[in-house]
């Protein structure tokens, strides 16, 4: 399924009336393999719900939203309500949008049950629409510490992206001075705040459909969904340069694709150049591209990596969209059996078929 699949179907259709997550089929780690099973979410879940099964029972959840930023592939999208809350307080919001919990007992554009609930690419795709200001004093003396842990960790994860400067000009801890006159009187008036996109739902349609290009294409969860295009809607010069982990590769590729098959996000790719230029089906491949806008960094790749050559990450510095890096590889097609290897001089035919003798 395309990302307009997941995201905009999930956000124009069924998303208003949803009180709960909802899960991505097919993106999941255990969707995928069987190896190593994830249980990720359910260790966040304080109603101890089996929330990594296909067909999950939601049936005593909170919403509390703590599964969507621990899950690995960004498989569980946030709830109907909580998107619908936050954009809201995103569209009404005049100088800042104001982000807290329940336990905050100040003024908030948007009260959530957690702010551990928001993922790190929601925070910094808002934060390119208007400046955030997230209201963690509550987390000092929260009673859940695994919480605040998970907070802290995606406030550090968005400024890791923006760089410090960056971060520092887009979320803060409390109302500017300078903001503080215009927010007030955003709440006091209500006036709608159109920045990027009409609705949340239409940006969110024609983003995720510009983005997946066609349907076949893997997903992305809708919150990077929203971070991508909130990116790629803005002009160039104007498109701060961010930083994206990506993968290291050392060499050892002998073109199995495995990676690029097991990859959830679709971020890793054949190419013929260091551009990142897709293969043709008779053309052998140069470069090893990883998309490190779509990936997440759960680990797939280099678990499901027979030669172990990927692992570690480095970072990327780009204003581009896809954020590409191409890894050179060296490998030929078997003049036997057609497929790829790790080249050697001299040899025209994999080790696999070398084992067996082919009449002349």
């Amino acid at each position: 399924m395309g990302i307009a699949d997941d995201a905009a179907l999930y956000a124009l259709g069924y998303w208003m009336h949803e009180n709960h997550p909802s899960r991505i089929s097919g993106l999941c780690l255990n969707d995928i393999q069987r190896k190593t099973p994830c249980d990720e979410c359910n260790a966040v879940c304080p109603a101890d719900l089996s929330i990594h099964e296909e067909n999950p029972n939601w049936k005593g959840c909170t919403d509390c939203g703590l599964c969507v930023t621990a899950c690995p592939t960004q498989a569980i999208n946030a709830s109907g309500a909580s998107c619908k809350q936050v954009d809201s307080a995103v569209d009404a919001a005049q100088g800042c949008v104001v982000l807290a919990c329940r336990r905050y007992e100040g003024a908030a554009d948007a009260v959530l049950s957690c702010l551990a609930s928001l993922s790190w690419d929601e925070i910094a795709a808002v934060a390119l629409r208007i400046p955030v200001v997230l209201k963690t004093g509550p987390c000092k003396t929260c009673p859940d510490v695994q919480a605040a842990s998970c907070l802290k960790e995606t406030i550090r994860r968005v400024k890791d992206f923006y760089g410090s400067e960056e971060f520092s000009r887009r979320v803060f801890p409390r109302i500017p001075a300078a903001l503080a006159q215009e927010h007030a009187q955003g709440r006091a008036s209500g006036a709608q705040r159109r920045r990027l996109f009409s609705t949340f739902a239409d940006s969110v349609k024609e983003g995720t459909a510009r983005l997946s290009g066609n349907e076949e294409l893997p997903s992305v969860s809708r919150s990077r969904a929203m971070l991508l295009d909130a990116l790629a809607s803005l002009p160039l010069e104007e498109r701060p340069a961010v930083r994206w982990l990506t993968l290291s590769e050392d060499g050892a590729c002998r073109g199995c694709g495995i990676c690029v098959k097991m990859c959830p996000h679709g971020a890793l790719s054949f190419a013929e150049d260091a551009e990142g230029t897709c293969c043709s089906d008779d053309s052998v491949p140069r470069f090893l591209a990883h998309d490190a806008s779509r990936c997440t960094q759960c680990g797939l790749c280099y678990l499901s990596c027979s030669e172990g050559n990927l692992g570690g990450w480095t970072e990327l510095h780009t204003s581009e969209i896809p954020a590409l890096a191409c890894n050179p590889i060296h490998v030929a097609r078997c003049e036997k059996c057609g497929r790829f290897f790790k080249e050697e001089k001299g040899r025209t035919i994999c080790p696999a078929c070398s084992r067996f003798r082919f009449r002349p």
